[in-house]
């Protein structure tokens, strides 16, 4: 009983750490933030942070890993039922959507991230997170391939239309958060799918 407890206060110590480096992590990019800040935010001792982290490349990993594999589940969940591509299009913008309405900070370093996956640079960091990305793309790339043999897109090649399509959902999200004023997720989402729409929807 007292291994347990010991287990889980280390658990909330290490979760705790994690939450700090997060809002470490958004306000600043890798290599301009410190150790000590992440200590400072999470208002424990040096000594403390490095017994759950060997180092800021360890605990900027699990970070980003972990908020990915958050995305991924919501995700995963969200596009589990079998719907037409397009209602499947629109629940996917919504994770979007939603995922990023109170981690605005964070939004930068996933487009950040994503885009040396879709430019094929190597990342220094994350193999986790490109496993999560290449699903990711995979699974809407099927989305819209579908959208196509149903007649509901322009029968154009689908690597563009995938890019299109996240150019657009980022363009929107980017409106979202930068515009001055709170928004709620679903006009982000109306908007993002409008947009694609106009610009790749079957024509008359």
């Amino acid at each position: 009983m007292v291994l347990d407890r010991k287990h889980l206060e280390k658990q909330q110590r290490k979760d705790l750490l994690l939450e700090a480096a997060a809002h470490v992590f958004g306000r600043k990019p890798f290599d301009e933030a410190t150790m000590q800040e992440i200590a400072a935010e999470a208002q424990i001792g040096m000594q403390g942070l490095y017994e759950h982290f060997a180092s800021k490349r360890e605990l900027y990993e699990q970070v980003l890993t972990r908020r990915s594999e958050h995305f991924f589940a919501r995700a995963e969940e969200a596009l589990r039922e079998a719907r037409p591509p397009l209602e499947q299009l629109r629940a996917m913008f919504q994770v979007y959507a939603d995922h990023f309405k109170d981690r605005v900070l964070w939004l930068p370093l996933f487009i950040h991230h994503r885009f040396y996956f879709d430019w094929g640079f190597q990342s220094r960091f994350l193999p986790r997170q490109r496993e999560i990305y290449e699903v990711e793309r995979d699974r809407l790339k099927d989305i819209l391939r579908r959208a196509v043999e149903a007649g509901l897109l322009q029968d154009l090649d689908t690597e563009f239309l995938t890019q299109f399509c996240f150019g657009v959902l980022e363009a929107s999200l980017h409106r979202s958060h930068r515009g001055g004023v709170e928004e709620d997720p679903q006009a982000c989402v109306d908007r993002a799918l409008a947009c694609f729409l106009q610009g790749a929807g079957a024509r008359p």
